[in-house]
């Protein structure tokens, strides 16, 4: 029986193929998730098997070319969802040959201690992380290669908070440490303008923003958060998404607190326009995770995204929502700050 599954976990197949998982809310008996490695050439290795990573700059282009290649080739790993109104990739249950949970990947690193410098370097930052007050080492998760147990020696960290809270205080402990921001500003800004139909003074107020990424000892880390069992409250099928057409939106961020969450999502207010006609926008969400912890309360934004009517069962409620991180509007989307 496969244990809870939870955002940013890994699933992996009989034949090596290696899913990373997307937020904690899957239809039955599948799990929303991305395929990141295969057996291949490349530096990722493990028992004598090497692996290669199918993702080359984690865009949504990217991500449609993915898609499609399963379908090619691994029909059963793409369906059409009813309730998000796309197709998705998913990994059925009955596929999964191997979980690998954040949660539990740190906690086993920690017991028996460090194999190579990367190894040591995830506790540590943790440790340090904790010593300054606030959080404990069971908040913390540790995703990506490490997890994996494929990294190298040019490996990123990738942590993972647990809580809302906690995903906070650990953001506001490692500004007073100086840890966070990117190593290579003009490398972000490349890799922002290859993305998104912006200018290099947007690309620039973006970057700037950066809050899921930093260096220690000049290793690079990034840190998402993840919802606790009693944050997850939400469950398949209580919201039902259909497309209304891409649309260009205005909008005021009024509660960032989850954006810390995969999809980050901001409660805003503003307006949104398709075919002439404008929509009252109640929500901002973002499978991309370049704007995870981006926006603050009292931003304003221009977005590009696919506009979405969103039917809330649970609340008896419907109201409109812009989704950046489609497959419709791949290579158009874009948020900046104005």
């Amino acid at each position: 029986m496969v244990e809870l599954i939870r955002d940013h976990d890994f699933l992996e197949t009989a034949d090596s193929w290696i899913f990373c998982v997307v937020g904690d809310i899957h239809p039955p008996n599948r799990f929303f998730s991305y395929l990141k490695y295969v057996p291949g050439t490349g530096p990722w290795r493990r028992e004598g098997k090497s692996f290669s990573r199918v993702f080359s700059d984690y865009s949504m282009n990217e991500f449609k070319k993915i898609l499609e290649y399963l379908k090619k080739v691994k029909p059963e790993f793409v369906e059409y969802d009813p309730v998000i109104g796309t197709e998705m990739s998913s990994v059925p249950i009955e596929f999964v040959k191997k979980h690998y949970n954040c949660l539990e990947g740190l906690r086993e690193l920690i017991k028996r201690g460090p194999r190579d410098k990367l190894e040591k370097l995830t506790i540590t930052l943790v440790e340090e992380i904790c010593d300054h007050g606030g959080l404990r080492e069971d908040d913390f998760g540790i995703t990506g290669s490490i997890l994996l147990q494929i990294h190298h020696e040019r490996s990123d960290i990738d942590l993972i908070v647990y809580g809302r809270r906690e995903f906070w205080k650990a953001v506001e402990i490692l500004g007073e440490l100086g840890y966070l921001g990117v190593k290579s500003r003009e490398q972000a800004l490349r890799n922002v303008l290859k993305r998104y139909p912006i200018t290099l003074s947007d690309a620039s107020k973006l970057v700037d923003r950066i809050k899921y990424r930093g260096i220690y000892r000049e290793v690079e880390f990034s840190i998402h958060g993840a919802r606790k069992n009693e944050e997850i409250t939400e469950r398949y099928s209580d919201k039902i998404y259909r497309k209304i057409g891409l649309a260009h939106a205005i909008l005021e961020i009024d509660d960032a607190s989850d954006s810390c969450f995969n999809p980050a999502i901001y409660k805003v207010h503003g307006n949104a326009e398709v075919g002439g006609k404008e929509y009252s926008v109640e929500q901002l969400m973002c499978y991309d995770l370049t704007f995870s912890a981006m926006f603050e309360r009292g931003d304003r934004v221009k977005a590009y995204g696919k506009l979405e009517s969103v039917v809330d069962k649970a609340h008896d409620k419907r109201f409109y929502s812009l989704l950046i991180g489609s497959i419709e509007a791949a290579g158009k989307e874009y948020v900046k700050l104005i």
